[in-house]
């Protein structure tokens, strides 16, 4: 009799932790690393400039393994739909870029609207999901969310993770942003595909953009 008491308490605790161990643990390896909201060139190399598909997001993987990138979604908050599942294989350190026109394909497999990312040009939240799933459950988690002011998101300026520092940047050295709202403009250039490491200079000499087009595409 003397045993039989503690022994309730003993499995009560054994099922608290298995219950933990089971439920989908968020991971927030990936994240948002840089956004172009509003083109005004051809970024996703099709020929033409589409307002929804040269629209662009970038995920970077900040983890130690390979993330497998169809466990992922990414959307907007105006709205519930998810706006891209993204697929393929992400190395550690590694960048991913998904354009409108990804989304707009993805979205018609889908039978759903062809709106892209819909990325507000007066500012808006971007959040990226990742399904969790064990034997018994699944649900999405957000694990990243990030926000842009109105002045981000401006013909050919992009927002990101500077790389150095961590810290959100603004990088207009396609549309200069001489303001003092945060996050001020660094004058780099938008690197879609590439780490976010501010290492180019600005020509100060005036040029067109279709030249721009042709050096930074």
């Amino acid at each position: 009799m003397f045993l039989s008491r503690p022994m309730p308490v003993l499995l009560l605790l054994c099922l608290v932790l298995s219950a933990f161990w089971l439920v989908p643990q968020a991971r927030a390896d990936l994240v948002i690393n840089e956004i172009l909201g509003d083109p005004n060139q051809d970024w996703d190399g099709d020929g033409s400039l589409s307002y929804k598909g040269d629209e662009w997001i970038e995920v970077r993987n900040t983890g130690g393994s390979n993330e497998d990138l169809s466990f992922f979604w990414l959307r907007d908050t105006f709205g519930e739909d998810m706006h891209l599942r993204l697929s393929g294989f992400l190395e550690p350190g590694a960048v991913a870029v998904f354009y409108g026109s990804d989304a707009m394909a993805w979205q018609q497999e889908q039978g759903m609207s062809l709106i892209g990312f819909s990325i507000n040009n007066t500012g808006d939240s971007i959040e990226l999901f990742r399904l969790m799933e064990d034997e018994t459950t699944s649900a999405m988690v957000m694990i990243h969310r990030v926000t842009l002011s109105n002045h981000e998101v401006e013909d050919d300026r992009s927002s990101g993770w500077e790389l150095a520092d961590e810290t959100w940047a603004m990088f207009d050295g396609l549309n200069h942003y001489n303001g003092s709202l945060l996050p001020l403009g660094t004058e780099c250039l938008p690197t879609p595909g590439e780490v976010n490491e501010c290492q180019y200079e600005v020509p100060v000499a005036e040029t067109t953009w279709d030249h721009l087009k042709s050096q930074y595409r």
